[in-house]
């Protein structure tokens, strides 16, 4: 997982582009070789992980956010699709290979936090998830656990049973 100083430069290159990105056909926006490509969720995880630290992003975000509302909610819609298949796939993976499946967790869940970010609170294979799981340390930098609430993003804080 990425630390809070590639968050910052994440959100530093990608809030520039938010508008450019929002009003592109690309569900995966480019912005250069050593960062992510530019989505919404990689933005509101980004948010969520640097927490208070990001507060300067937080309004750059929520201004674009409000100027192209109709925009942002069809990318949303696309990318919490993408990221329900990417995350189906995975916990599929993780059928077929537990041992390995737990080892990747922590990267994967990003796939299943966005969707909670995105506004898809709960998802089918929550339960599933829910009977594999095992309770425990947050997945991610000790200093992003207070960003989340246990709560809403239970499966953040464990992992999946080997």
């Amino acid at each position: 997982m990425m630390s809070t100083q590639k968050d910052y430069h994440y959100l530093s290159v990608g809030v520039s582009q938010l508008e450019n990105y929002l009003l592109s056909k690309e569900l995966y926006y480019p912005l250069s070789l050593e960062l992510p490509p530019l989505t919404l969720g990689g933005v509101l995880l980004s948010l969520a992980r640097m927490g208070t630290q990001a507060a300067k992003f937080d309004e750059q975000v929520e201004a674009v956010h409000l100027k192209w509302r109709s925009a942002w909610a069809v990318k949303s819609t696309q990318e919490i699709r993408a990221r329900s298949e990417l995350w189906a796939n995975y916990l599929a993976e993780y059928l077929d290979d537990p041992k390995l499946g737990a080892r990747l967790y922590a990267q994967n869940i990003r796939y299943r936090a966005m969707m909670n970010l995105l506004g898809k609170i709960e998802d089918d294979s929550d339960a599933f998830v829910k009977s594999v799981f095992k309770e425990g340390r947050f997945v991610w930098e000790d200093e992003c656990a207070p960003n989340f609430s246990r709560k809403t993003f239970w499966f953040l804080f464990g992992t999946l049973k080997e």
